[in-house]
């Protein structure tokens, strides 16, 4: 069952989780418009329109109601704020809204390795630019 989450408390916190996952090689994979998940843990991934356009059939749901200037975060249990092991949350976040997100979260990672400042901002700028923003 697949529960598009729209209060802001929620997605807030949904967000929260995935800042984890908010690296160099997750800023690598967006600047080339491509999804970034878990690590392999399969509960949480950022998915741009082209990844769910590669299994049409799969992402239908997604598919229909993701705009083109959009990703998605899908999260499964047990990242899930539902307790319903079945259930999949799937948030839709707009460019500019990612953007602000992610200048946050390597905000954060500067703070923490600042020897890395000049990478992340390089990778920032070409995340920027090829959301069009």
């Amino acid at each position: 069952m697949i529960i598009t989450v729209t209060d802001e408390i929620e997605k807030k916190s949904l967000l929260i989780g995935y800042k984890t996952f908010i690296h160099k090689r997750s800023l690598k994979a967006f600047t080339k418009k491509s999804g970034y998940g878990d690590d392999g843990g399969g509960y949480m991934g950022i998915f741009f329109k082209a990844d769910l356009e590669e299994d049409p059939y799969e992402f239908q749901q997604e598919l229909s109601e993701i705009k083109d200037n959009q990703v998605i975060l899908n999260v499964s249990y047990p990242a899930t704020i539902s307790d319903d092991k079945d259930a999949e949350e799937v948030v839709y976040i707009d460019f500019d809204e990612f953007y602000d997100y992610l200048v946050e979260v390597v905000d954060e990672r500067i703070a923490e390795t600042p020897s890395d400042k000049a990478e992340y901002e390089h990778l920032l700028s070409e995340v920027k630019t090829v959301l069009g923003l």
